[in-house]
């Protein structure tokens, strides 16, 4: 993925608290696009505003900036951590910089693996954009990587195991208690058959006991967000096909971007009506 070239002719900058959230934010998502910053730090200011602070972020090595081609219309700008951000980072966690997971060749990554963390970060930006200024409160948020993995025994079938591999954990809390969600992004790169694979493999971490071993949590639900109508139906079709319910909910993205994640979007096989997460 290309990068934008810098400015080296610059004045300096002063960070704002804002500056250090946004910061704060790439690092925690790895990459962001322009219209999700301006959309969890400047929803009441101008798309220039936010264009013009970025770009100081950026000019200043606070944040790196790709390329983003796009099949029709202008070239979309992403966002990553850069050297002095992540001093920022550092600082604002309290940690020793070499314990801040960054370093420039993360920055370089594949089309298609830079889509899907993009997706990933469209959910948890959808998310703290819907809680805003509600009663209900972010437990956690965790984009997943390895110590999510977990290899879940499949006793008589043909593979000696299935894989849990989601791509981010939240809890929310309500006055009701406590909501646990795992999320997978579906891009439509994936077979039919794999994905309820993950379907079996999440319903036998939850029934084994192990899932409430590890996390210390009762119950959770599965959040499958893809790209289109058509490829929704589909996966409720084949999560149907292996027993899933309940646990597991589906959207598309139009649906958290246009309505709110926390509405009545989500699809579940054998529901006939769209549902809330908390309910």
């Amino acid at each position: 993925m290309k990068t934008a070239r810098r400015n080296n002719r610059i004045a300096p900058m002063q960070l704002t608290p804002r500056d250090v959230e946004i910061i704060l934010s790439v690092y925690e998502n790895r990459f962001l696009k322009r219209d999700q910053i301006q959309r969890l730090y400047f929803s009441e200011a101008s798309r220039i505003a936010c264009n013009m602070r970025i770009k100081k972020l950026y000019e200043h090595k606070f944040l790196d900036r790709l390329v983003k081609p796009v099949a029709v219309g202008t070239h979309q700008l992403v966002y990553a951590l850069d050297k002095q951000g992540a001093d920022v980072v550092a600082a604002a966690l309290n940690v020793d910089r070499h314990k801040v997971r960054w370093n420039r060749a993360n920055n370089r990554v594949e089309f298609l693996f830079l889509e899907h963390t993009l997706g990933v970060s469209e959910v948890r930006v959808c998310i703290d954009v819907a809680l805003a200024g509600r009663r209900e409160d972010l437990l956690f948020y965790q984009r997943g990587d390895k110590s999510h993995l977990r290899r879940i025994s499949m006793t008589g079938s043909k593979k000696k195991y299935f894989v849990v591999a989601p791509d981010a954990f939240f809890g929310i809390q309500t006055g009701r208690g406590k909501y646990i969600f795992f999320v997978e992004v579906d891009l439509g790169t994936e077979t039919l058959s794999r994905f309820a694979e993950k379907v079996t493999a999440y319903k036998r971490y939850w029934k084994s006991g192990q899932y409430k071993e590890e996390y210390g949590f009762n119950n959770f639900r599965v959040l499958t967000v893809c790209e289109s109508e058509r490829r929704l139906a589909n996966l409720i079709q084949a999560t149907g096909k292996v027993g899933g319910r309940q646990m597991f909910l589906f959207t598309t993205f139009s649906k958290i971007q246009n309505d709110s994640p926390l509405g009545s979007v989500w699809l579940s096989p054998f529901i006939d009506l769209p549902t809330s997460l908390l309910e």
